[in-house]
């Protein structure tokens, strides 16, 4: 597919996990030797259920992730979950309770640990009688309080409605993948109109009030005419994992890495084809104070059926650390 349709129309989603090291070297990262290996495939792989868009806690000890209940993943509820390390293991995943059973997905927790940011369709009462679609928004839940309700993201031309001519147009003004940084930059991408492409990747800076600015889509070599997405940035704000399918790689939608210098991004590498494959990468994050990366993708593997999911390791590439 030219694009991820995350959430919605995305067929089997694999999880996977790779050491992760610094890349300047723009070149095309060389593959490693050594194959993906499944991981914890009883724990995030049910039969019948899909996982997508893992996040981590600072201390990596818990993840959060999206997961639907059944196939195909348009026909199911898609809930927010949640795994915990267990000594050598990890626990039988959990659900979040959120006040309403909308669609979730990229979940991720602020530097602090204190946030779970979220993209949710849920229907807000300020929205009512407005002719809306499925509308993707990005959210906040405060982990410190076990009574706290989700609230949404606040900032000028954060969270555009999905209504009228749109409403059914393509991912279009669907807020998805909110990312914050101990600078308190918010990083997330979207699908709008007057972006620079098919899909962007903003930033909202900080304003110095604990709110944000009116969010930007970043420049070139990050955005362009194309479909760019899937992006994650790290706490310090220096490295971006993203997702493109129109800059050459592996045959399916890539993860590539970038880093920023100052106020300038390194041209995107793509991470190679053991990591990447012919099918569809995307939604990669780090596990804190590891190298080692998550990501989601379509590929298959032994036992798998059309909408299976799993999880997977390797090295990174010597050439992209």
């Amino acid at each position: 597919m030219k694009a991820i349709w995350p959430a919605l129309l995305t067929g089997a989603a694999l999880v996977a996990i790779i050491p992760l090291c610094a890349a300047a070297d723009p070149s095309p990262a060389r593959a490693p030797d050594a194959l993906p290996l499944l991981f914890l495939p009883e724990v995030l792989a049910p039969a019948g259920r899909i996982t997508l868009t893992p996040g981590f806690s600072p201390d990596g000890d818990t993840m959060y992730f999206a997961q639907t209940e059944c196939t195909p993943i348009w026909e199911c509820p898609q809930r927010l979950k949640r795994i915990e390390r267990k000594g050598d293991g990890w626990s039988a995943p959990e659900r979040v309770p959120l006040p309403q059973d909308a669609r979730v997905d990229y979940p991720s927790v602020t530097p602090d640990g204190r946030y779970l940011l979220f993209s949710w369709s849920a229907t807000r009462p300020e929205y009512a009688g407005r002719d809306i679609d499925v509308n993707f928004d990005l959210w906040r839940l405060d982990l410190t309080d076990p009574a706290a309700t989700p609230e949404p993201l606040e900032g000028p031309d954060l969270n555009r409605i999905r209504e009228g001519a749109i409403k059914k147009l393509r991912f279009v003004n669907n807020e998805t993948a909110p990312i914050l940084t101990t600078a308190g930059d918010l990083y997330f991408w979207s699908e709008r109109l007057d972006g620079m492409g098919d899909r962007d990747v903003y930033v909202a800076r900080a304003d110095g009030r604990g709110a944000f600015q009116r969010p930007e889509p970043l420049p070139a070599p990050i955005n362009s005419a194309g479909s760019d997405d899937g992006a994650w940035v790290s706490p310090d704000g220096k490295t971006m994992l993203i997702t493109y399918s129109d800059r050459g790689g592996c045959g399916g939608s890539d993860l590539f890495i970038a880093h920023r210098t100052g106020e300038t991004w390194t041209e995107p590498v793509n991470l190679g084809c053991t990591i990447n494959s012919s099918a569809d990468e995307y939604a990669a994050t780090l596990i804190p104070g590891t190298h080692t990366l998550v990501f989601a993708s379509t590929r298959p593997f032994i036992d798998s059926t059309e909408y299976s999911v799993a999880l997977w390791s390797a090295e990174l590439p010597e050439n992209a650390r």
